[in-house]
């Protein structure tokens, strides 16, 4: 009997063979990479679905290099607002930024005078939108579309062991309520 009952509180106080394969503290981990054209490269598109719908803060990360190795740049950057369209594909829109002196050059690299903002979105699609303002004039001075490799990145769990809830934001059939809309009222000499 007392062996028994040894047997069996250390099996209690031995972690799970789940808890040794699942790591379910919160941290930045690669969910999802999809190629230029939205297709599948690595990871699980449902993982950072579900991240996502969990409330995990998203960041995404790309680049490019030289054919030739002389050159290369990844950029990484926090997300600001996130969408889901119909079920599966994800665009985000990035943290804005200011443009940089360089991209590739490390002691050219600073920020641009005058001060030039950027703002961008980037799917899972592939697409990559930015445009480039002149913080001055508010002038918009480069619209940019690309295709590239997106890196998705949650701050979650192991998805294997996320258990938190993943709540139906948007079930079938459900249309918001439109209390107001109305255009704005232009401002004179604009």
């Amino acid at each position: 009997m007392i062996l028994v009952l040894t047997a069996a509180a250390a099996a209690l106080a031995a972690p799970s063979a789940i808890s040794k394969r699942c790591d379910a503290t919160d941290q930045w981990r690669l969910v999802f990479v999809n190629g230029p054209d939205g297709r599948h490269v690595s990871g699980k598109r449902e993982d950072l679905l579900r991240a996502i719908r969990r409330g995990s803060p998203v960041r995404v990360g790309w680049g490019e290099a030289a054919a030739d190795g002389k050159w290369s740049v990844e950029e990484y950057a926090n997300t600001s607002f996130v969408n889901i369209m119909a079920g599966r594909e994800v665009i985000a829109q990035i943290e804005p930024g200011l443009i940089q002196s360089s991209y590739i050059d490390p002691d050219k690299a600073g920020l641009k005078t005058p001060l030039v903002d950027w703002l961008a979105m980037i799917g899972t699609n592939g697409r990559f939108d930015a445009v480039t303002i002149d913080r001055k004039s508010g002038e918009q001075l480069r619209r940019l579309v690309q295709r590239t490799t997106v890196y998705w990145y949650a701050l979650a769990p192991d998805p294997r062991c996320d258990v938190r809830p993943e709540p139906k934001v948007a079930p079938r059939g459900r249309l918001n309520s439109v209390e107001l809309d109305e255009p704005s009222k232009r401002v004179a000499g604009e």
